[in-house]
């Protein structure tokens, strides 16, 4: 019985490490950061999206920091309007869709 224990134990224990190992690479700040670009004039940002959009052209947008984050980062992939009127940019590749707020664009440019 006790060894049975001692085994839960160590099992125990070795489950807590790997759960904070995974946990800490969720959490752990990006060490690469974006560099910053200037801020586009709102036209300019403006038919540089209809463009995008229209020639579907693979895109990186920067980013104004939201809740989540402290600084800028930057976002790839193709711009997509849906029937309700939302900009989403999606990445087949990482296989990622994002929302995108047109006020939070600080610049845009083609990838």
């Amino acid at each position: 019985m006790q060894n049975q224990q001692s085994n839960l134990k160590l099992i125990s224990k070795n489950l807590q490490a790997s759960y904070r190992q995974f946990m800490d690479d969720f959490i752990a700040a990006p060490t690469v950061v974006a560099p910053l670009l200037p801020t586009m004039p709102a036209f300019q940002r403006d038919l540089f999206l209809k463009q995008a959009q229209t020639r579907h052209y693979q895109v990186m947008l920067q980013m104004q920091p939201s809740l989540t984050e402290t600084h800028p980062y930057n976002i790839h992939g193709v711009l997509r309007t849906l029937a309700s009127g939302q900009l989403v940019l999606i990445n087949r590749r990482q296989h990622l869709t994002h929302l995108v707020d047109v006020t939070q664009i600080r610049y845009i440019q083609r990838a």
